[in-house]
């Protein structure tokens, strides 16, 4: 273009060259300036493009595609300030859900790690929005798993102070009961039975639960024994479908009582007649009543994580057993033992170690 400006002071062509010569400049500059739109206009859809593709992949459960993409989503730089925020929700979400898959297959390390990710995505946001109860919710969860119980105890205080519902009361409850808080576990289950508020998956039943194990913890058997049997007799119709979950609400409510110095061989029976003791967890029942040996409580099983579990709870269940019948000894080596089969965010493996800890005392 400056060299058509020289050229022209030299030949100082006419008024018509001149508009000729501008004219077919514009008509060269036209395309160049269409492709130079273009491109602006692919880079700044590029993040919003992988945006919605995140959303996809996270919908159809592709967590390790939704990462990539909420990833490269946030590189692309051209995110609206809302939307580099829904790409950290969702990706601290998907790290989150990812972290249980790496837990369930024993790879704890790498559970923490997403889980460290998950918090760092959503503490993003939250240093934007502080006042978001659900991400409050979201973090706390992952402190808590992570074993960080005071941090998670905090996030859920502030949720519960933005919105109190009784999901939150019993979700720092967890937490203060793996910190060894019980009294500050049951009052917060307390709370949420007393609360007028309530969530669609949250039935009262699963609350006495709940607070039955902080009781259990604080070896406060009778109280235990007490709330794990309102539990059964507010859950019993509603979970009438479930064959696992009335020998384990019995096997809970026969080891407090056990716990407690209570024989409760009369009760038991009569609610037995509602198991099949001759399936596991049955068989749990029909060894506490002394009709089988614990030898012939459960056959192995070669499915993986469902024959992991039913020997966390054999392990942790015959432990009690054994302590009820204050032989700590004997009680040591299922503890033991259901500390390397449970998975380390369950209630199992929690209780064992509490038992072990008493043990040694």
């Amino acid at each position: 273009m400056i060299a058509s400006c020289r050229l022209a002071r030299y030949k100082r062509p006419g008024l018509k060259s001149q508009m000729q010569g501008f004219h077919w400049m514009m008509v060269r500059s036209i395309p160049w300036a269409i492709c130079m739109v273009l491109f602006v206009t692919h880079v700044q859809a590029a993040g919003v493009t992988d945006l919605k593709a995140a959303t996809a992949a996270a919908e159809k459960g592709s967590s390790d595609e939704a990462i990539q993409l909420f990833t490269q989503a946030l590189a692309a730089g051209d995110l609206s300030a809302d939307d580099q925020l829904s790409a950290r929700i969702g990706r601290g979400r998907e790290y989150s859900a990812k972290s249980l898959i790496a837990d369930a297959f024993d790879r704890h390390d790498d559970g923490h790690r997403l889980r460290d990710n998950a918090i760092a995505d959503f503490s993003v946001v939250l240093g934007v929005k502080p006042d978001d109860a659900s991400l409050r919710i979201d973090r706390g969860q992952n402190y808590h798993m992570n074993q960080q119980f005071d941090l998670a105890i905090a996030d859920f205080t502030a949720a519960l102070k933005l919105n109190s519902t009784p999901s939150t009361l019993v979700q720092r409850a967890a937490s203060e009961r793996a910190k060894g808080a019980y009294d500050e576990a049951i009052a917060d289950c307390g709370a949420a039975l007393a609360s007028d508020v309530r969530d669609a998956n949250l039935d009262p039943w699963d609350i006495y639960n709940e607070r039955g194990y902080a009781e259990f913890l604080a070896a406060r058997y009778d109280a235990a024994a007490a709330d794990f049997d309102k539990a059964l007799a507010l859950g019993a119709s509603s979970r009438a479908d479930d064959v696992l979950w009335l020998p384990y609400q019995l096997a809970w409510l026969h080891i407090a009582h056990a716990r407690a110095g209570r024989n409760d061989a009369e009760e038991l029976g009569k609610l037995a007649g509602k198991v099949n003791l001759k399936q596991w967890p049955g068989t749990l029942i029909a060894f506490f009543l002394g009709q089988i040996r614990l030898e012939e409580v459960s056959a192995a099983s070669s499915h993986g994580t469902m024959g992991r579990g039913r020997e966390c709870n054999l392990s942790l269940f015959a432990g009690e057993d054994a302590l009820a019948k204050r032989n700590d000894e004997q009680a040591r080596k299922p503890m033991l033992r259901a500390r390397e089969v449970c998975n380390i965010h369950t209630l199992q493996y929690l209780v064992a170690g509490a038992e072990l800890d008493r043990i040694k005392k």
